[in-house]
């Protein structure tokens, strides 16, 4: 009886032995990644508030980080390629949504708010890349 349940069960063993095998020896299959950090100054200055967002049109691709006082930014992991970027204005944080709370209002020249009228771009490539911006 107990040779009969290993032999109903080899196949779904077998199975998943197969799937260890082939998870373990072909690797994760993403796309290589590289991180990307700079700073954005606005008329000489650094921009203290703001985000900074990356999309790549062709994978739909994406990522954006916060700006730091000293307007720094750091993305950490991003898919390798050419890129569109935007400098807008934060949003709010989830607790003050639909309060009459109000974000600071930005001096960021309109163009710069969306990666297609930007005119900024930058290229990330495997490893370590650095980007400032000037507006």
């Amino acid at each position: 009886m107990k040779r009969s349940i290993l032999i109903a069960r080899m196949p779904v063993l077998l199975g998943l032995l197969a799937c260890g095998c082939w998870c373990a020896g072909c690797g994760t299959g993403a796309p290589p990644t590289g991180s990307v950090s700079g700073k954005v100054t606005l008329n000489g200055q650094p921009l203290t508030t703001g985000v900074v967002t990356f999309v790549n049109e062709e994978t739909g691709a994406g990522a954006s980080d916060e700006l730091d006082p000293s307007g720094s930014y750091r993305i950490e992991s991003i898919r390798t390629g050419e890129y569109n970027v935007a400098v807008h204005q934060a949003p709010l944080p989830p607790e003050q949504v639909g309060s009459r709370a109000e974000l600071p209002k930005l001096n960021i020249p309109d163009k710069y708010l969306t990666p297609e009228t930007s005119g900024l771009t930058a290229t990330v490539n495997k490893g370590t890349n650095t980007r400032d911006f000037s507006l």
